[in-house]
């Protein structure tokens, strides 16, 4: 079997292209003078999420307002990638040794057509493995920086938020609940209304039980707090 190179392509899919007789003369030439540029964006075309959307998009202040809250969405995130990456690695080990399976049959093949399919069975699976192989180094890449994450909102968190998950949600919860509302303000359908008020006035009822509430309050810009004030009662 041909090594595979992790991390890049060699002629493979160019060499499929052209015997496939898929592209005029000129359109195959053009693409050959691509090469070096396509095996280039190969490499450093986006698989998953860079660090900006992890941060903006993924744990942004309203959706995941508190340290707890960003670090434990963090564990989550990463344990899907860390799984996902698990089970790549099962279907990479199989696709390869259905490589060596294919070029044992091209070996023992009469049929030249037959033996025409199999090549390009194989060649494919040796492109379906290159792109294993990128997947793969960018799950690893966003593991290491969910990883960096949490443990910055580690540093801020106390020893109960990092025991149990439960222990920060209650106020999390409630203050991106708090957060919502006053960014909706009257706007939205009235069932989604009903759903945030509900969210909200659950949360809040709890926080004052627990003795919570005036500490989330004070989270939030001096500016606003009287409206918040307002907000809930």
């Amino acid at each position: 079997m041909k090594n595979i190179i992790k991390g890049e392509y060699d002629k493979t899919p160019f060499n499929i292209i052209a015997n496939s007789d898929i592209l005029v003369e000129k359109d195959f030439t053009d693409l050959e003078k691509l090469s070096d540029e396509l095996k280039e964006t190969f490499i450093k075309s986006q698989v998953f999420r860079t660090r900006t959307e992890m941060e903006v998009s993924v744990l942004n202040d309203l959706k995941h307002p508190t340290p707890a809250s960003k670090y434990w969405q963090s564990v989550r995130e990463q344990n899907v990638m860390f799984q996902e990456l698990v089970m790549l690695s099962y279907e990479y080990r199989k696709n390869l040794i259905e490589i060596k399976q294919t070029e044992n049959k091209i070996a023992k093949e009469e049929d030249e057509l037959e033996k025409e399919l199999l090549q390009i069975e194989m060649e494919k699976k040796m492109f379906i493995s290159k792109n294993h192989e990128k997947t793969a180094k960018d799950r690893i890449r966003e593991i290491k920086q969910w990883s960096e994450i949490k443990e910055r909102e580690a540093e801020k968190m106390t020893e109960a938020e990092l025991e149990d998950v439960d222990n920060h949600q209650l106020a999390s919860y409630t203050r991106r609940w708090i957060g919502q509302k006053i960014v909706a303000g009257d706007s939205g359908s009235p069932a989604e209304k009903q759903n945030l008020d509900g969210q909200l006035m659950a949360g809040v009822q709890a926080c004052e039980k627990r003795g919570l509430l005036k500490g989330i309050i004070k989270e939030f810009n001096p500016q606003i707090q009287e409206n918040i004030k307002q907000l809930l009662t």
